[in-house]
């Protein structure tokens, strides 16, 4: 069945006249009817009624005819939304973040300007793991990554730069001999009790807190691991412990619960941003570019610097 032929049944079937549809279509009146009786035969029931002076729809052409102009709206919508697509004013773009990216006020605001400035750009958001989100951009499933970089290898042809840094903090206890100090250095905390994110979390935080730790001179004493960033600092309130984490979480407050700058070299998350190097999706620019001056203006506003 082509388009074409519903075209001629609903000129018919809107005229009521063979001869009235062909002036309509400009197409001769004999190739009208042969492509009405050929849709006919292909449906298998007759769409019309005629003689000599009339013709009318059948109860099956009257159903046929709301089907018609349906499928008839939606090519016309097909065709006219690739084209403007073409021309880059629709498109969609599947974005990937871990959890934690959301607490950095960088991405939700970048998200939401981007959203604002490109009205017709469909965004796919979804919350993954880093490794997930290497593998869905390895697929084709996902268009732009917020990830931690991770030791595993990107797939070919990914991209990885860095995005975003905000420093780290402690979590500790309002009532802690150490929340009358602005800063703490790591060596300061070798004494505590730390929770963790899992190592398997996917957030590499766990890896680089160790990895700093290490470096200040000992091996913190993990008592929790815990994938819940709200349940950690619950845990901090409670007394279990003390936690390391991006800034960014101190949106999470609770009573009883302080964060204070770490200064030890490298005491920093980091973000990336993680994208096929050969994707011609023309949207992606212009959401790098928004993601970009958020990141810029949040790091002013911490007073850290790229290394």
């Amino acid at each position: 069945m082509k388009l074409r032929q519903l075209q001629f049944f609903i000129a018919v079937a809107e005229e009521l006249s063979f001869s009235r549809a062909a002036i309509k279509l400009h197409v001769a009146q004999p190739s009208l009817s042969t492509q009405i009786k050929v849709l006919e035969v292909e449906v298998g029931a007759r769409l019309f009624e005629r003689d000599k002076r009339h013709v009318s729809l059948t109860q099956a052409g009257r159903r046929f005819q709301q089907r018609a102009i349906s499928v008839l709206s939606m090519a016309d919508t097909a065709k006219s939304e690739a084209r403007s697509t073409a021309r880059g004013q629709l498109g969609t773009i599947a974005l990937g973040y871990t959890a934690l990216s959301m607490f950095s006020t960088a991405l939700p605001h970048a998200i939401r300007q981007f959203r604002r400035r490109e009205p017709n750009v469909v965004m796919t958001l979804r919350e993954l793991t880093s490794l997930e989100q290497l593998h869905e951009l390895g697929e084709r499933t996902l268009d732009v990554g917020v990830l931690r970089k991770v030791d595993a290898g990107a797939p070919k042809g990914i991209s990885i730069v860095e995005w975003y840094r905000t420093p780290l903090v402690a979590a500790i206890p309002q009532d802690h001999p150490w929340a009358a100090s602005d800063l703490l250095s790591l060596n300061d905390l070798k004494n505590e009790s730390f929770i963790m994110y899992p190592r398997g979390a996917g957030t590499g935080i766990y890896w680089q807190v160790i990895d700093l730790c290490t470096a200040a001179g000992f091996r913190p004493r993990v008592v929790r691991e815990v994938i819940e960033s709200s349940t950690i600092i619950g845990l901090v309130a409670a007394g279990v412990g003390i936690a390391i984490v991006p800034a960014d979480m101190n949106c999470i407050q609770f009573s009883g619960v302080v964060y204070r700058r770490i200064t030890d070299t490298g005491a920093y998350s980091a973000l990336h941003l993680a994208q096929r190097g050969a994707d011609r999706n023309e949207h992606l620019a212009s959401l790098r570019k928004v993601l970009q001056q958020f990141a810029r203006r949040r790091s002013r506003q911490q007073g850290l610097r790229r290394a």
